[in-house]
C-alpha cells in the first residue's frame, strides 16, 4: 500500500505545463519609437531655441523693449540703438554686415524699394546728427523682424 500511496503521491506532483510566455517585442518597439520620437523633438527644439535667426529675434526685441523704456530725447540713443539693430540683424542674417552694397538674394528682389528704404533710413540713424529729426524707429524694427523672417 505503501508503495501505492507514492505512485499516486508523484502523480499528484506532475504540474501542468508551463504557458508560453507573451511575446515583448511590440512593448519594446513602441518604447524604443517613443524614444527616438522624444529626441528627436528636444533636438529640433534646442536646435531652432539657438537658431542664429531665433536668437536675434530675441535679441532685436529687448533692444526694441529698453529703447522704449528710455528717455527719447537723446539722439545718441538713437545712433547706439541703430548700430545695435545694424550688427543683430548681419548677425541674424550670417551676413557680414548691413551697408548700401549689401546685396538682396535674387528671392527677395520684389521687396527692393523696401529694402533700400531700410537701408537708407538705416543709415541716417546711424550717422545722423544730435540735432537732426529722427526717423520712425518702429517701422525700423518691424523691417528688421520681416527680414529676418523672410531672408532664404
Amino acid at each position: 500500500m505503501e508503495q501505492s500511496f507514492q505512485t499516486v503521491h508523484g502523480l499528484l506532483d506532475i504540474e501542468p505545463p508551463v504557458a508560453p510566455p507573451e511575446s515583448s517585442a511590440p512593448v519594446i518597439i513602441s518604447a524604443f519609437v517613443l524614444i527616438i520620437l522624444l529626441i528627436t523633438l528636444t533636438t529640433y527644439a534646442v536646435r531652432h531655441f539657438n537658431n542664429s535667426r531665433s536668437q536675434a529675434e530675441r535679441r532685436l526685441r529687448r533692444l526694441r523693449n529698453r529703447l522704449e523704456q528710455l528717455d527719447v530725447s537723446n539722439a545718441g540713443i538713437y545712433r547706439d540703438t541703430a548700430y545695435r539693430l545694424a550688427q543683430i540683424l548681419s548677425d541674424g542674417l550670417t551676413i557680414n554686415g548691413i551697408t548700401a552694397l549689401t546685396t538682396l538674394p535674387p528671392e527677395l528682389e520684389p521687396h527692393h524699394e523696401r529694402w533700400q528704404l531700410f537701408i537708407n533710413d538705416l543709415s541716417l540713424l546711424r550717422f545722423a546728427s544730435s540735432n537732426s529729426k529722427i526717423t520712425n524707429t518702429k517701422q525700423m524694427f518691424d523691417d528688421a523682424f520681416f527680414w529676418l523672417k523672410n531672408w532664404p
